[in-house]
């Protein structure tokens, strides 16, 4: 899932937000304690941490990168004594892009942020075993100390846990404007697929976007088609992202004509095939004012930060009477949310400092807690999560219950992609032709099951 802007919840979210860098911390830059000279009588370990801008929330309110970065060193270092990190942000593609010329140097962080599933497959064999040091802080049944969907896409092909998740969010669900809906015409938000699309023609001749989508971002899209899926057939929708099931299944088809009827049923804006989430949609779903000029926007639980009175936006925004939903039914069938960790955290296998490396990715993922459920819009990983102990406004609490009570219950899917790229690049090429009308679903379907009889499980 490609997000070029941030996801990670104000506390731990904010933390991984913050995680990048690759060479021993130099002074000035956000360290906190990096570059203090060694007198010989402490000995300090720098550690580099790199990622990708993953936050859409503020680690203790910080927005700027250069402040949340550094307040994230500072704590850390202030609570680790005797290790340094060095920690950066970047953009998600040249976070990548960089990992893949380091470790041909031999130069990559000692700690690497990677997106679970296939990326984190691709990394693996750079990545340290994690079991043995989980084990030794946690015992040798640490993993029932995490939820099973926080380890579902991290557990892989099953021969080792490479990375740790630091925290869960939920996505495949509609925000909407409340108020803009029954300006114009709709008085509440659309139950069933049916209602959806003619509530999205009534939107239209009201001079309204129905429903913002992001169609040339490729994790918006298998966001879209996995919760069309998994509301379907959750069961085959699982079996056909791990290679076992038919993709040429009367199901699947019948996914692959809901999604193409977002666009043939004018349900998603016009050129929605051609328009990124961040920011073209999110700049008409909230401007910096807090003013909105589209009802609805396919979104996910990382946006919870906007519901936070003490943005400046705030009084503006809340005024529209912001709300979630689950998509609408299908045929009869509640839809589905995606639960997935956003982003996991591994420690280089030829890392000099391993050990202190092991314990800035502790931690993020198991420390820290507490700041993820305080933070915006994300979950805990742990079973015996934390309760928020921050005062939230009403909307807040109301959208973040609905997604809690979603994300609690059966009807989830937990993961956000396959954990095979060819069948994830086959799946985005798809769904763009379904999105021009290029292509039948029938045709889909069929190039899926031709992708996947090609992949080596």
């Amino acid at each position: 899932m490609r997000k070029s802007v941030a996801i990670i919840m104000a506390g731990i979210m904010a933390i991984s937000l913050a995680a990048c860098g690759k060479s021993s911390s130099p002074a000035g830059d956000s360290t906190g304690n990096a570059g203090k000279a060694d007198t010989g009588e402490t000995k300090t370990v720098n550690i580099t941490v790199q990622s990708w801008q993953y936050a859409l929330g503020n680690y203790k309110g910080y927005s700027n990168d250069d402040d949340l970065t550094k307040a994230i060193a500072e704590a850390f270092n202030s609570s680790h004594p005797g290790i340094s990190a060095n920690v950066k942000i970047m953009r998600q593609e040249d976070h990548y892009n960089s990992l893949k010329v380091d470790f041909a140097s031999g130069d990559a962080p000692d700690v690497i942020a990677v997106a679970p599933g296939a990326d984190l497959e691709q990394y693996k064999s750079q990545l340290e075993p994690l079991n043995d040091y989980a084990s030794k802080a946690w015992g040798d049944d640490w993993t029932n100390k995490f939820t099973e969907a926080s380890l579902s896409t991290i557990k892989l092909s099953g021969d080792g846990i490479y990375a740790l998740p630091s925290a869960m969010s939920a996505s495949g669900t509609i925000w909407y404007n409340n108020k803009m809906l029954q300006e114009n015409g709709v008085q509440s938000l659309p139950q069933t697929w049916e209602d959806l699309a003619k509530d999205s023609q009534t939107l239209r001749k009201a001079g309204k976007i129905p429903l913002m989508f992001g169609g040339k971002d490729n994790w918006q899209n298998y966001d879209m088609f996995i919760t069309i899926m998994g509301t379907i057939n959750k069961d085959l929708c699982n079996d056909i992202f791990t290679l076992n099931g038919d993709w040429n299944s009367s199901d699947v088809v019948k996914a692959f004509d809901y999604y193409q009827k977002l666009f043939k049923d004018g349900i998603v804006q016009d050129g929605a095939i051609s328009t990124t989430l961040y920011n073209e949609g999110y700049s008409q779903w909230r401007d910096d004012n807090g003013k909105s000029t589209i009802p609805m926007i396919f979104n996910g639980s990382w946006d919870l930060g906007s519901l936070k009175p003490d943005n400046a936006f705030y009084k503006e925004y809340s005024s529209n009477d912001i709300k979630v939903s689950t998509m609408p039914s299908i045929e009869g069938k509640a839809g589905v949310v995606l639960t997935a960790p956003d982003v996991a955290w591994g420690v280089n296998a030829n890392s000099s400092n391993k050990e202190a490396a092991w314990e800035f990715v502790k931690w993020l993922c198991y420390d820290m807690q507490q700041d993820v459920v305080n933070g915006l819009g994300f979950f805990s990983v742990l079973k015996d999560a934390p309760q928020i102990t921050v005062d939230v406004a009403d909307d807040y609490k109301a959208a973040y219950d609905t997604i809690s009570k979603a994300v609690a219950s059966d009807n989830t899917v937990g993961y956000r992609n396959s954990f095979y790229t060819k069948l994830n690049d086959s799946l985005f090429d798809q769904l763009q032709l379904l999105g021009t009308g290029t292509i039948t679903p029938e045709a889909a379907a069929k190039a899926m099951a031709e992708a996947a009889a090609g992949i080596t499980k």
